[in-house]
């Protein structure tokens, strides 16, 4: 897990070692770039996975950030003795291709290949691990977060989208989708649908455990199922004192038995005050409800860091795969159908990449079992009618959670984080004690404090 960022250009390197200090913060344990004629790719570096230092190099140069689950398996056919995952994509790369190796992934990841003065970007089929590109003149860059893009004067910035491979070379750009959730027969039988889903949940987490783990628990649905899978992993929650997410988080680690391994968090109006400077600086963004989603995360992360736990799983995911939110009870089947597969193919731009920003501004790797490919792939086959069900909400997810947790959290109906988390009436109070008044008074205040910061 890391940083990523390149250049393609005159000064590449002087640019591309600008952008790696703009997110130094993703990788405090090394850097490296290196440079094949106008063409450098670098790195910053979180070690999780193996002792190998990055870019990689031999005739063609590799930049990688995120995990690759099968990296062993990959490995072992490629004859490959090593424990490092970026070291078998990048054998895998140079054998077959880099369509062909994306085929055979299961994992996160984004990465940066260059070889004969060409760069190819790719980027996961759920976009778990985020990628931005640019240019500005004769140059073309991409980085891992767009602040680094920005350091180096361009402005006109794009996001890669999920399961795509974007081409550069000579100064032509070509796009185009190489991977993707595969379409499969539809389980309407509610008994073989939550075996499935259990079965996969439980695969899913398992390959994502490191030992230390944290959780971002909140004692609702999807992140009590995670917790009840790994009982190894510490739990993390963040609310407001006296929040609903502080009273349940206690309630739910008590039901789980893992009273012993919740660290509560009860925030002070003084701390998320002086939080949000940062918040805002690491999400690009001062719009409340993305603020306000990503405080909670930021702190949790950030006590988890101290705490010397570097990798932190999270229940994004389960909602827009088995309809959790209340917009989706007044649809029609089709109609849910729809907008549940919408809801995946954006969910990149709409909260993963807020995620990992506010993580990886605390060095801690964001892991989402729910987005996991078998998972999501299982999910899209099973009928709409098994994830509402009598206006049950995730009902086929419940079912499936209901094998390993106590009634009582298989069933509670879910409440939207920045309002359980007692954090938007947080913030709303601190723009009144502001004098922020009237239309948008929340905007505003936290508009005019991003510019104070800047």
């Amino acid at each position: 897990m890391c940083g990523i960022a390149g250049a393609a250009g005159k000064d590449s390197e002087k640019f591309v070692k600008k952008m790696l200090e703009a997110i130094r913060h993703r990788g405090p344990d090394g850097s490296g770039t290196y440079s094949l004629g106008d063409i450098t790719l670098g790195n910053v570096l979180l070690k999780i996975t193996g002792d190998g230092t990055q870019p990689l190099h031999n005739g063609g140069v590799l930049t990688y950030n995120g995990e690759i689950y099968n990296f062993h398996e990959i490995a072992e056919k490629l004859r490959l003795k090593t424990d490092s995952d970026s070291e078998t994509l990048f054998k895998l790369i140079e054998s077959t291709g880099a369509e062909a190796a994306i085929r055979e992934l299961d994992g996160d990841y984004a990465f940066a290949y260059a070889k004969n003065g060409e760069i190819l970007l790719a980027r996961d089929p759920a976009g778990v691990k985020p990628l931005y590109y640019g240019g500005t003149g004769d140059m073309f860059a991409f980085s891992s977060e767009i602040k680094s893009l920005l350091s180096v004067g361009i402005s006109e910035i794009f996001a890669l989208m999920p399961g795509y491979m974007l081409s550069y070379k000579s100064g032509r750009l070509t796009e185009k989708k190489v991977t993707g959730f595969k379409a499969g027969e539809r389980i309407t039988d509610e008994n073989a649908a939550s075996e499935l889903l259990f079965n996969a949940m439980e695969q899913a987490v398992k390959k994502r455990i490191y030992n230390p783990c944290a959780l971002a628990f909140s004692g609702g649905l999807d992140s009590s199922l995670i917790a009840a899978l790994c009982g190894e992993v510490e739990l993390y929650s963040v609310g407001m004192a006296g929040s609903h997410d502080v009273r349940q988080t206690k309630k739910a680690a008590d039901l789980l038995g893992s009273g012993s391994k919740l660290h509560l968090h009860e925030l002070t109006m003084e701390e998320v005050e002086s939080a949000l400077p940062d918040i805002m600086r690491a999400t690009g963004s001062s719009d409340p409800l993305k603020v306000s989603i990503a405080l909670p995360l930021f702190f949790a992360s950030k006590d988890a860091r101290n705490d010397g736990i570097r990798v932190m799983l999270s229940g994004q995911g389960a909602d827009e795969l088995f309809a959790g939110y209340k917009r989706y009870e007044s649809m029609d089947f089709n109609v849910l159908e729809n907008a549940l597969r919408n809801d995946i193919d954006n969910i990149a731009a709409n909260n993963l990449e807020r995620d990992d920003a506010v993580t990886m501004a605390n060095a801690v790797e964001l892991r989402v079992p729910y987005l996991d490919k078998e998972v999501v792939e299982l999910a899209l086959r099973i009928a709409p009618q098994l994830k509402i069900c009598n206006g049950v909400r995730k009902y086929i997810l419940r079912l499936a959670a209901a094998k390993l947790l106590p009634e009582e959290l298989a069933w509670k109906e879910k409440k939207a984080a920045q309002y359980s988390s007692g954090v938007y009436s947080a913030l709303e109070k601190l723009a009144k004690k502001n004098e922020y008044r009237g239309d948008r008074f929340l905007g505003r205040y936290l508009e005019d404090l991003r510019e104070d910061r800047k």
